[in-house]
């Protein structure tokens, strides 16, 4: 019944109370004294009860009066905070956004990505989940644990929606001192006789691998295997293991020379990549959508520096093979 009553009706009702007169309240509300009277009446009507002790010269309200103004009073607030609410999340002053990211993307570029946005949007919180496999982001997303993913090379489920793509495909990563770093390009089969440390079979990146392997007839036995990208990177930088991983993992011990990326020559893994993706059907706000546009710039300027740092891999693995045969 009480949401049936219009918000104005009230409202008179409300200003004849807090001013002690029908009069005033008039006054306040630019109306005629009549209008105010019809109106509570009205309002007596719909509720079947009596709101105003009639008689008096000043306006006191009843228990029910009471009642109803303070019902009023509390909608009011309610709709304020939520109008209020709204407004910041429509200007990303407010409000939480979900990321989950495969651990390759652990490193100061993307941190730089976050850090920034946060500070742009200081009453954002930003909750970012770190998960090992491709496949474990995708579960987020579609359970809706997560606004954004940001994998490699996602599961084809029909619910995920790749939002942006840059193709990345699988490098050799190796110390620069390694044997296989003299040559500019690796296959699979040149890998057999190395000790190997690679992700487990429970990673994207290994089931790839194991397709891989199936079609060249090629089969590579790891040392060493894990579920931690980070592990494997780390133990590249103290051994002469070789691990299979997207550039993009070891973006930063390439700069600093302390690892080197070769191209794999495998048909299979030519056309992997990472992906931006949220869930088919899902509305996301402005800070979700402002995120992604933040992670969409990322991976296009990662896809530039890539192609600066494989031509430079290309080159370097080409000088060190015309010095071998020198």
């Amino acid at each position: 019944m009480v949401q049936g009553m219009q918000d104005l009706n009230v409202r008179y009702l409300y200003e004849a109370a807090r001013l002690g007169s029908m009069r005033a309240a008039a006054d306040q509300l630019d109306v005629a004294v009549s209008s105010i009277s019809r109106q509570i009446s009205q309002l007596e009507a719909e509720v079947g009860v009596a709101l105003i002790e009639h008689g008096r010269r000043t306006v006191m309200l009843t228990e029910a009066g009471k009642l109803l103004i303070e019902y009023y009073a509390e909608q009011r607030d309610h709709r304020e905070t939520f109008e209020r609410r709204l407004a910041d999340l429509k200007g990303l002053k407010a409000g939480r956004v979900r990321l989950a990211i495969g651990e390759g993307f652990i490193g100061d570029p993307l941190s730089g990505v976050l850090s920034r946005f946060v500070a742009k949007h200081g009453g954002l919180n930003l909750d970012v989940r770190v998960t090992a496999s491709s496949s474990e982001v995708a579960r987020l997303v579609v359970e809706d644990e997560a606004h954004l993913g940001l994998a490699f090379q996602s599961s084809d489920d029909p619910r995920i929606r790749v939002l942006a793509s840059v193709r990345h495909p699988l490098c050799v990563i190796l110390r620069p001192s390694h044997p296989l770093a003299q040559q500019a390009s690796v296959r699979l089969a040149d890998l057999q006789g190395y000790p190997l440390c690679l992700p487990e079979s429970s990673l994207r990146t290994r089931q790839l691998l194991k397709e891989a392997e199936i079609a060249e007839r090629v089969s590579l036995q790891p040392s060493i295997t894990s579920n931690s990208l980070l592990l494997l990177r780390n133990l590249l930088g103290t051994s002469d293991l070789v691990t299979l991983m997207p550039m993009l993992a070891v973006m930063e011990e390439i700069e600093r020379g302390e690892l080197v990326a070769r191209q794999l020559v495998s048909g299979v893994l030519q056309e992997t990549s990472v992906h931006v993706i949220c869930r088919l059907g899902r509305h996301l706000t402005p800070a979700p959508l402002r995120l992604m546009d933040q992670l969409v710039a990322y991976l296009n300027g990662y896809e530039r520096c890539l192609e600066r740092a494989n031509a430079t891999t290309a080159q370097a693995g080409g000088e060190a093979a015309g010095l071998a045969l020198a």
